[in-house]
């Protein structure tokens, strides 16, 4: 078994990438599995029916969305999408696949 990596990628100001994924207002919890598969789309430059996204879940307050991008030959790589206790987007951790 091959070891697994977690890339962390903290956005700026709700930006990933120089992308125009900007946040202004806080998400609510319904909304932010749309949002955070938004980013996904926009991080790993894959077609809508390449991404997979759960519910959020709360704990402590902050909330986390977790998915999933289907690579194609590059497999499928698991992200997670975190926001803090008033909604504003806080970044993605990505899983490696342990050929970084």
């Amino acid at each position: 078994m091959r070891p697994r990596h977690t890339i962390f990628v903290f956005l700026s100001a709700g930006m990933i990438c120089g992308s125009a994924i900007a946040q202004e207002e806080p998400v609510r919890p319904k909304d932010m599995p749309n949002y955070c598969f938004k980013v996904a789309l926009d991080t790993f430059a894959l077609k809508p029916n390449k991404v997979k996204v759960k519910k959020a879940t709360e704990a402590d307050g902050n909330f986390s969305v977790s998915g999933t991008a289907d690579q194609g030959a590059n497999g499928k790589r698991a992200f997670h999408c975190s926001f803090d206790t008033a909604g504003k987007f806080v970044g993605m951790a990505v899983e490696g696949t342990g050929s970084e």
